[in-house]
């Protein structure tokens, strides 16, 4: 995507005005949330750490919940400090991947959304069902047969006028409700139930994982975000978000400024492969006669036996 001159150059002002200002590496993720814009975002990482602290710019609808773990565990991993930015909406995966850090920024434009696994349904083509939409559905479901079964008892009861007795009246609702629930019912796929369960399991112990470290995530948050709402894209605004975390705060009026830029903007609705840049490459701070990456590394409490951003990024620093 071709950069007009004169946008360019206020996104270099604007971005190198914020690194100084913050002293923090500065990196944007915009697009889906996958094992390419991981390893996209690692690449930029190798060799390119220049501070202890971090900010990322994330724009996302979702994605991969494993990819999600290991671009917070990455960024936990070479950073010391890791706050992420959150101009307009990170949905899903990309809560996933707030849970793991230690500070979240957000403007009355921002938008968090719950950990909803997104599975392809059997036989469609670029569909996929929602695992929040799948429990809504079973949960109405039930509440309506349930309901179907205490009023037809109630009524039987009632106007039979005591010649069908209370347990009869049960018996006979039950047979109804369990007719009319079954031919319903026969069509959930238990398959694609399975997938969701699996998924939603995996996006509590990953949002786990990395809250265990960034320490941000009140009591319940990650339990929260994956049963207390309706819907994939339900709004979580700032308010909403301070309830579930420790740490949110407002950008600096810098980063706001850059996140607003057209040509920052026009990145945040792509639909190709994700954007990754870094702002700091030009904009290197003394290293104090410390090598950054020995600086930077800082492995709080990772996890051996979960995906891990190190063996990836030392296979990058080899190629």
């Amino acid at each position: 995507m071709a950069v007009s001159k004169k946008g360019k150059s206020q996104l270099e002002k604007i971005s190198q005005q914020a690194v100084k200002e913050s002293g923090r590496d500065i990196y944007l993720y915009a697009g889906e949330i996958s094992e390419a814009g991981y390893i996209r975002l690692a690449q930029e990482i190798v060799g390119n750490v220049h501070s202890r602290e971090v900010t990322l710019i994330l724009v996302t609808a979702g994605g991969s919940g494993s990819a999600a773990f290991k671009i917070a565990r990455l960024l936990q991993n070479h950073y010391k400090d890791f706050q992420i930015f959150v101009p307009a909406y990170c949905k899903s995966a990309g809560t996933v991947v707030a849970l793991g850090a230690h500070m979240i920024l957000m403007t009355s434009m921002s938008e968090l959304g719950p950990i909803d696994s997104q599975v392809l349904e059997q036989d469609a083509i670029g569909m996929v069902g929602s695992s929040l939409c799948t429990r809504a559905s079973l949960d109405s479901l039930f509440e309506a047969s349930f309901d179907f079964f205490e009023d037809s008892t109630i009524r039987l009861v009632q106007k039979s006028q005591g010649s069908i007795s209370f347990k009869l009246a049960a018996e006979i609702s039950a047979m109804m409700a369990t007719s009319m629930v079954s031919s319903l019912v026969a069509k959930i796929d238990p398959v694609l139930l399975g997938k969701h369960r699996r998924e939603d399991e995996e996006g509590i112990k990953y949002g786990l994982l990395l809250a265990e470290v960034s320490e941000n995530a009140k009591d319940g948050t990650v339990q929260k975000l994956t049963t207390d709402y309706p819907k994939h894209d339900f709004v979580i605004d700032r308010m909403q978000a301070e309830q579930l975390f420790h740490n949110v705060e407002e950008p600096s009026q810098t980063l706001k400024a850059l996140a607003a830029l057209p040509d920052m903007q026009v990145l945040y609705g792509t639909d190709g492969p994700p954007v990754v840049r870094s702002f700091h490459k030009t904009t290197i701070r003394p290293s104090n006669n410390a090598d950054p990456h020995s600086r930077a590394v800082d492995r709080r409490k990772a996890n051996d036996d979960q995906p891990s951003a190190g063996p990836v990024v030392e296979d990058l620093k080899a190629a």
